[in-house]
This record gives structure tokens, C-alpha cells and sequence, in this order.
């Protein structure tokens, strides 16, 4: 890889690189978590079969289906600002999850929260690409890799805990309301260290 300027380097990319893989994994282990706290859900909002699986399947059809889209939205208007606006997005819908209702708002919320992941995760991938563009790149994508790998883990373990623990008697809510705070930490964290980057329609308007 050819040699790159001191001065191009992002002193605070290590920083970066922690608040955006740890966006990705929260996403990846919310996957997962849901699983263990099926039967609980069940019992709770009275959910039928069709909900049931549609909390599980909907969020990876969402994402699925958006993903795309919000890799270009990123390359279009920057990926600083739809990581953000994806972050938001994810935390506010992983809160209404745990404040459903009923289960048809738990679908609901289940999309939304796909939709918004798909906006942020795209932007994970195009950070590491514009921070690390040395040799450091590859232990880059090493940890990203190994976040991914333990996200599935992480969820079935803290899902299974946060259940059995009950904490506040929130139940099976306890597995998505714990992304408010985790959420919030990584938006003010993405503020302050994310470095802006120029969009592409801009860049493009000053040719």
C-alpha cells in the first residue's frame, strides 16, 4: 500500500473506529437477542404465531431491502451524516420496541428499526475505508470481523441474562430498552470524534 501523509492520518480513527463497530454489533446482537425472550414476548402482548415470526424476520427483510439505499445515501450526502441520522433512528425505534404495546407495534417497531439499521451500518464499512487508508486497514477489518463474529453470541448470552435478571420487571422489554443509553453514549461519542466528509454532491458542484 502506497505511503501516506502523516497529516492525512485521523489521530482519533482508533476512537472512531470503537463507536462505529460498536453501532455494528449492537446491531448484529439485536439480531439474536430477540430469540431467547420469544416466549416471553408471546405471553406478554398475547402475540400471535405471525407476529412472533414477523418480529424475527422483518427486521432482516428491512434491512436487507435498504441496505443498498443507504450505502448510496451515504456516498451522496456523506457517511458521517447517515450514520448519525441511522444511529438516531436505531436507538429511538429499539425504544419503541420495548414500549410496545401490543404485538402489531411491536412488528412495527421491528421494521423501523430494520430501516434504520440500514441507513447506519453501510456508513461503518465507508468510515474504516476513509480513515484507514495505510497498512492499519487490515487490522481494521480484523476487528470489525471479529465484532460481527460475536454479535450472534453476545446475543443469545446478554438476551438470555437480561430475561432471567428481570431488571426494573421490565421482562423481555429490558432487551431493547438497553439500547437507549448504549445508543445515546455512541451518538454524542460519533458527534464529537466522526470527522465530516465532504458528499459527493457537493464535491461534485465545485467542479
Amino acid at each position: 500500500m502506497e505511503n501516506i501523509p502523516l497529516n492525512a492520518i485521523n489521530p482519533r480513527r482508533w476512537l472512531v473506529l470503537t463507536v462505529v463497530v460498536a453501532a455494528q454489533f449492537m446491531y448484529v446482537v439485536d439480531i439474536f437477542i430477540v430469540n431467547v425472550a420469544i416466549p416471553s414476548i408471546r405471553a406478554d402482548l398475547n402475540a400471535s404465531t405471525a407476529q412472533i415470526e414477523s418480529v424475527i424476520a422483518l427486521y432482516q427483510i428491512a434491512y436487507a431491502s435498504m441496505v443498498i439505499t443507504g450505502g448510496r445515501l451515504g456516498d451522496i450526502y456523506g457517511a458521517r451524516r447517515l450514520f448519525l441520522i441511522g444511529l438516531v433512528g436505531f436507538t429511538a425505534t429499539s425504544l419503541a420496541c420495548g414500549l410496545a404495546p401490543t404485538g402489531s407495534a411491536l412488528v412495527l417497531a421491528r421494521l423501523a428499526q430494520g430501516l434504520t439499521a440500514a441507513l447506519m451500518v453501510p456508513q461503518v464499512l465507508a468510515t474504516i475505508h476513509n480513515l484507514f487508508p495505510d497498512a492499519a486497514r487490515s487490522r481494521a477489518f480484523a476487528i470489525f470481523g471479529i465484532a460481527l463474529g460475536l454479535g450472534g453470541v453476545v446475543g443469545f448470552i446478554v438476551g438470555g441474562w437480561l430475561v432471567t435478571l428481570n431488571p426494573y420487571g421490565l421482562g423481555w422489554r429490558t432487551i431493547f430498552v438497553v439500547n437507549g443509553p448504549i445508543g445515546a453514549a455512541l451518538v454524542l461519542a460519533a458527534i464529537w470524534l466522526m470527522p465530516s466528509q465532504e458528499s459527493k454532491n457537493a464535491h461534485s458542484s465545485t467542479l
